[in-house]
């Protein structure tokens, strides 16, 4: 599977919300701030650009990728969100870039998130904001991660199915690897 670099952050390990859930570790890797309690991204992004801005912050440093159709279809929602200042857009966002970058040599894949991206990348939710988890009944890694792309998938197609009562908040929901960098 061919994955492109969708940018870095740096965040401190997540703590298992209050509800109970069977299948997340009580430390896991997540990119939302609502999970991690710390906004870590620069302003009005989600996440950076170069490595070096996010291994500023503390904690572990990641970097996110998508699928090459993954991240075509983010860039097809965000560029008209991006219209008249494309430039500025592809400066601050690398999924807006003509061409994707690969992921770093050196980083280490640790699980797939689903994330939800809003307002124009401004925030990412993840799946697990809502508590999915418990109702999916997968298996998590030591990470609090999906182990694979395809049941990562297969996760974000049954939740997108769901009842609109219980549908996900708007958002592009994706799948992203989260992988581990040294620092």
């Amino acid at each position: 599977m061919d994955l492109v670099l969708a940018g870095y952050l740096s965040v401190p390990f997540a703590e298992r919300p209050s509800l109970p859930s069977d299948w997340l570790p009580g430390r896991f890797i997540s990119v939302s701030e609502c999970l991690t309690g710390v906004q870590h991204g620069p302003e009005f992004w989600a996440w950076h650009t170069d490595r070096d801005s996010a291994a500023r912050f503390e904690g572990r440093l990641l970097a996110i990728g998508l699928t090459i159709a993954d991240a075509t279809a983010l860039a097809g929602e965000l560029r008209p969100q991006f219209a008249g200042m494309a430039e500025r857009a592809a400066a601050e966002c690398l999924v807006l870039r003509q061409t994707f970058e690969p992921m770093p040599h050196d980083a280490q894949p640790r699980g797939f998130e689903i994330v939800g991206v809003e307002s124009g990348l401004m925030s990412v939710h993840s799946w697990l904001c809502h508590g999915y988890d418990r109702d999916a009944a997968v298996r998590l890694n030591r990470w609090g991660l999906l182990d694979s792309h395809a049941r990562a998938a297969a996760v974000l197609a049954w939740i997108l199915g769901l009842p609109p009562k219980e549908a996900p908040i708007t958002a592009h929901w994706t799948v992203a690897v989260i992988a581990e960098l040294p620092r």
